[in-house]
């Protein structure tokens, strides 16, 4: 071989070396030359994490191995150049969960909470009963506390004896004479003890006793239990406009009263408070006879308007978010603090439930992973996502049904329809 010959040969490996090492070089960093720009781009990722194993993944078209299992919780997709992406995931009597996600250069989507939804979920029929309104539920559900809106009367259902209904308002009004229930309410850790409003304030009745001990005299514009606390606002004066309302909470193991100082202190001039939840980390949220939103928030002492209209409000199992129902039949969610799960928000931000159906909202609660929304319509409930990322995935659970409560404990739903008590299970 001629000596000219070798070293266009050496140079050439040596191009060929340099070519070659530096696209191992850029391929070993994540970057791919994308045909469709012409251009080398960085790659990123898609992680999904369902609800339910072995499901069918497709990306684009393309399908990829559900890899979730004992050693690993979900599903890594790399290797993916930075565009939109079409998202399907399905399983076999399952509704076919969609989302488009954009791929950014050294980043990876996430799809942490896909819940699957059966096609067909089994209603368990549990018992007839003469109430019409869920009122309140044990933790398990084991009993339950119905109203007939007809008449008025609290009846006390019992799982464990499904034969007798205990109607509450005649037993209540034998424990005392005269006692009319206003409103009533468990206590969450004596099945047999209620705490029950009348005219004259709060009490509490235990209906295996048959006793009726007050717990706080006075006017209420609002009160609610929380675990074992009871958090209202008691008005303080006279005529049919008390000028004082004083927030409090009244711990029943202890029958310790405190009031909300700081809250009261802002909103001793503010209209009449309707409706008052607390957080564990102490925000407070509330209503007013005006029909406003407001969030209390105890680190600044400041109070912020959420909304002017709102017809209900709930915070979320974690205590992070607030959504809520706009008198025009919108539902949304404010984030208290700072969320970085599938989608990313700031504290303060405010996303509407961009829902597929025109019908206008009723009432929202949380399903217990803080992320799902149940959603009420008239006679039908369904579940959906915290997502404004598109599309909105909300699927149909329930139809037909006067009044419904989700019970977090057994991820199930229990609801009255015209023959009696009914229930479904969520997750599967």
């Amino acid at each position: 071989m001629q000596h000219k010959t070798r070293i266009v040969l050496f140079y050439l490996f040596v191009a060929a070396f340099l070519i070659g090492g530096t696209g191992v070089l850029l391929y070993s960093y994540g970057w791919r030359f994308s045909t469709e720009t012409k251009t080398f781009q960085k790659i990123g990722a898609i992680y999904i994490k369902t609800n339910v194993r072995d499901t069918a993944i497709t990306i684009n078209g393309k399908p990829y191995k559900d890899a979730a299992g004992i050693l690993q919780s979900g599903t890594l997709i790399s290797n993916l150049l930075p565009k939109t992406y079409r998202v399907e995931i399905t399983k076999d009597g399952y509704h076919t969960y969609h989302k488009t996600l954009t791929v950014k250069p050294s980043q990876v989507e996430e799809l942490l909470n896909v819940q699957l939804i059966p096609k067909q979920i089994e209603r368990t029929f549990i018992a007839p009963t003469k109430g019409t309104r869920l009122v309140d539920t044990m933790q398990t559900a084991d009993k339950m506390i119905l109203q007939d809106t007809a008449t008025g009367i609290y009846y006390l259902y019992d799982k464990t004896n499904a034969s007798s209904t205990l109607n509450l308002s005649l037993a209540a009004a034998n424990a005392q004479r005269g006692l009319k229930i206003k409103k009533v309410s468990f206590v969450p850790f004596k099945p047999t003890q209620f705490v029950i409003e009348d005219a004259s304030g709060l009490k509490l009745f235990d209906s295996e006793k048959k006793t009726v001990e007050v717990l706080l005299k006075g006017s209420l514009a609002t009160w609610n239990m929380q675990d074992s606390t009871i958090v209202g606002v008691e008005l303080v004066g006279t005529g049919v406009r008390p000028r004082t309302q004083r927030a409090f909470t009244l711990n029943l193991i202890f029958k310790s009263k405190a009031l909300l100082g700081e809250l009261n202190a802002h909103i001793a001039t503010t209209t009449v408070i309707t409706a008052l939840s607390t957080t564990g980390s102490g925000s407070m949220a509330f209503s007013d006879t005006a029909y406003a939103l407001s969030l209390f928030d105890p680190k600044t002492k400041t109070i912020r308007r959420v909304s002017s209209n709102v017809t209900s409000f709930t915070f979320s199992p974690d205590g992070k978010k607030l959504a809520f129902v706009e008198a025009t039949g919108e539902a949304s969610v404010l984030f208290i603090e700072d969320f970085n799960g599938d989608i990313r928000k700031k504290a303060g931000e405010i996303i509407a439930i961009a829902l597929p159906q025109e019908k206008p909202v009723q009432t929202v609660h949380w399903h217990r992973d803080s992320y799902h929304l149940l959603i009420e319509w008239t006679g039908e409930l369904a579940i959906t996502e915290l997502d404004d990322r598109k599309p909105l995935n909300t699927f149909l659970l329930i139809s037909g049904f006067t009044d419904y409560r989700y019970v977090a404990e057994n991820d199930s739903v229990y609801f009255i329809d015209n023959k009696g008590i009914n229930t479904i299970r969520i997750e599967h």
